[in-house]
């Protein structure tokens, strides 16, 4: 650890001198000063180009605009960031899906088993810090005022730990006038959302804003109908959202703000009658941005934040596909898991002569996780009781700056960042047999640079490329937690290591009279590649060491594992373009192929190499179109299509392909009044999100103990929005 902490410290340093090295060796300026722009002090504390504007940056990005967003037919933003160019999500709403099993995945880099793609709201990661998914339910779509992504790991050297597949950002609403406003809608299976919200300025130094939103559906049957029975029900939901901020400029050079949010999400009869889950969630963000000088400036933004999820699951029974009409459920788990999330970072941002964008600073973030979790074998079994405590600490060091080129059109960018984790305070007690396993403490460190350039070739044409190295920690969930369900039991690994990436990718920016075409190659060498898998399989003696470990018994027989499995290759290509042949109409469409695959395995038996990972489809396509035939009119279409692909690494679950294409209509019969709707799979594609499983490799026998789950179907809602 001394080494990389000693290379860190070296580099940022070193990066740190530059600026001031180049103001000491400045001649009088040469050039007209009002040609340097100065930085804007309030939206880098939460930007995801921590100030950078996006589209300067060497890596692929996309920005969409509050306007785009509220024009889209989709609903929830979590169908919204779905429809993003290189962007993977269930193709089940966040309100249908259990609060573990909602991954977000760029580039392949995040799957329900190992998640590295960084989502924050302002700046703030929200990844759960128990099972690193997201809860979408939490984001109303009203409160986006932009979603910004960068799409591979070019952006780690800002934001470290899990931004190995990329980062999205959501950027919440400012106050910027007095008034109010209201919004209503209902739409199918029962599905309404009511919001209010108003902002007053107080003078020209203190805004101040605030709003609720509700949200609630009766939901669709998951189960296809050739399925279900009297237990098997639709998954009802509901989400309530409380948020209030204030801005405050003290004076010309110094910026305040704070944000609080309230989130609790409920969920009935996932799959089964029996199941329930709830999440709640509070958090309070504050930063402060202060000008130095034209050039220069210092920001900073802290967070605190805690929730707690809790599940209800439910086991089959005697059911089975071939036995449908069994109506022996029981409820099979209770768990609940509370947190709490703490973090901040303070860095200084200037621009010196040719050098751009010059950023320094440091950043934390700690979170702690209890789990009570009690799994009953039977409906008169007694419970296996575990409690499992944990911390994980992150600090970063990260230095980044550009450096523009006189009389050449070339930027080169270098980012240097230096990842330190510890995982501490650990321990699973097994409460049936006051087994008590205190974990070892552990930590890690990682020196991970990056480089990049963009080669302005003419007016229309930009090349691009960059190189960089990553680090993503294992979770606390695939370290701590113990789970145990008939005779199969998932055990702890605390020997996890974190997985350290080398990406690679090149881009062409071309741009002409209104049409503008990205196109982007990748390619990732991931080290300790972390999967889930069976380690034994109705093996009573594999099985003993780990269940005498646990405190149980010996009617435990198979174990599941998180493991580092090997090494793997995340590669592919994105083609993404836009025209707007004249003021009224906009088109968008892209391409994205991944191939990602593991190269070694460290148990070639368990874990095969050389097959596409779980949850990586192999090519997505999406097109949108945006009309606006008439002043007060938008008409907006979106596709999104994408081939069969395996949901396990395993090869042993297939989910369906499909089309899915979406209408949506906002129309402003006046100033301050807007009707919309829209429909969601307007073709009713009726496909498994979650396919059938199969009893082996690619095998044609089919698993009569799991129950397929239906996709999204056609959905239609239409509301009305006032502002006062």
């Amino acid at each position: 650890m001394f080494t990389v902490r000693a290379a860190t410290f070296a580099a940022c340093a070193g990066l740190a001198l530059i600026p001031a090295l180049a103001k000491a060796q400045d001649t009088p300026p040469p050039a007209q000063p009002a040609q340097q722009a100065p930085v804007s002090l309030p939206p880098i504390t939460v930007s995801a180009g921590r100030g950078s504007a996006l589209d300067k940056l060497d890596v692929s990005t996309t920005l969409m605009t509050r306007e785009q967003i509220q024009a889209l037919p989709e609903t929830g933003v979590d169908q919204i960031v779905n429809r993003i160019p290189g962007v993977w999500l269930p193709n089940i709403p966040t309100g249908q899906l259990h609060p573990t099993a909602q991954p977000v995945n760029i580039r392949g880099f995040g799957t329900s088993t190992t998640i590295n793609t960084l989502v924050m709201v302002d700046g703030v990661p929200i990844n759960d810090p128990y099972f690193r998914t997201i809860n979408w339910s939490t984001i109303p779509k009203n409160s986006v005022e932009r979603i910004e992504v960068i799409r591979g790991g070019g952006a780690t050297s800002l934001w470290g730990n899990m931004a190995m597949g990329g980062v999205i950002n959501i950027i919440t609403r400012e106050p910027n006038r007095t008034g109010a406003s209201a919004d209503a809608s209902y739409g199918s299976y029962n599905t309404s959302t009511a919001e209010a919200a108003g902002s007053y300025v107080v003078n020209d130094k203190v805004k101040v804003g605030a709003s609720y939103n509700h949200a609630q559906s009766s939901g669709y049957n998951l189960t296809p109908a050739q399925y279900q029975n009297v237990n098997l029900v639709p998954t009802a939901s509901k989400a309530d959202n409380l948020a209030a901020s204030v801005f405050m400029t003290p004076t010309d050079k110094l910026k305040l703000f704070a944000k609080a949010y309230w989130n609790q999400t409920y969920e009935d009869g996932l799959v089964w009658t029996f199941a329930h889950n709830n999440w709640s969630t509070y958090r309070l963000l504050m930063g402060a941005a202060y000008q130095i000088d034209e050039q220069s400036s210092i920001n900073a933004s802290a967070w605190v934040a805690s929730g707690s999820f809790g599940t209800i699951n439910v086991a089959s029974g005697s059911y089975t596909l071939n036995n449908i009409n069994a109506t022996n459920q029981f409820v099979s788990q209770i768990e609940a898991s509370p947190s709490a999330d703490q973090g901040g970072s303070i860095f200084y941002e200037a621009n010196v002569g040719p050098l751009r964008d010059v950023k320094i600073g440091v950043d934390g973030r700690r979170t702690l996780i209890t789990d009570y979790n009690s799994l009953y074998a039977s409906a008169v079994a007694n419970p296996t009781a575990f409690v499992t405590n944990g911390e994980h600490r992150f600090q970063g060091v990260f230095g980044q700056g550009t450096y523009r080129f006189t009389g050449v059109p070339v930027d080169i960018t270098v980012g240097l960042r230096g990842d330190f984790w510890q995982a501490l305070n650990a321990s699973v007690l097994t409460q049936n047999s006051s087994t008590l396993n205190v974990v070892p403490n552990t930590s890690a460190s990682s020196f991970d640079p990056r480089v990049g350039f963009k080669f302005y070739a003419s007016d229309e044409v930009t090349l691009r490329g960059a190189i960089y190295r990553n680090f993503s920690a294992p979770g606390m969930n695939q370290m701590y937690r113990s789970f145990a369900s008939g005779t199969s039991f998932t055990a702890t690994n605390p020997n996890l290591q974190p997985m350290t990436n080398f990406g690679q990718e090149v881009g062409l920016d071309f741009e002409w009279k209104g049409f503008t075409l990205s196109g982007t190659y990748f390619n990732n060498n991931l080290n300790n590649f972390i999967d889930f898998v069976t380690v034994c399989n109705t093996n009573p003696v594999c099985a003993a060491p780990f269940i005498t470990t646990a405190g149980l018994s010996p009617a435990f027989t198979t174990i599941r594992q998180y493991q580092n499995v090997g090494n793997a290759t995340f590669q592919g290509f994105e083609l993404i373009a836009t025209w707007q042949p004249f003021e009224q109409l906009r088109l968008m469409g892209s391409f994205t192929n991944t191939v990602a695959y593991l190269t070694s395995s460290t148990n070639p038996a368990l874990v095969r190499t050389g097959v596409q990972l779980g949850q990586v489809p192999s090519y997505m396509f999406t097109a949108g179109v945006e009309w606006r035939p008439i002043e007060n009119l938008v008409l907006t279409a979106s596709m999104k299509s994408f081939p069969p692909y395996w949901n396990d690494t395993g090869h042993t679950q297939l989910n369906d392909g499909a089309t899915l294409i979406d209408l949506g209509a906002r129309w402003s019969p006046a100033k301050d009044v807007d009707i919309y709707a829209s429909i969601q799979n307007l073709t009713n594609v009726q496909f498994l999100a979650s396919g059938y499983t199969l009893t082996s490799f690619e095998g044609s026998t089919v698993s009569t103990t799991s129950i397929p789950q239906l996709g999204m179907p056609l959905t239609a809602i239409a509301g009305l929005r006032v502002r006062f």
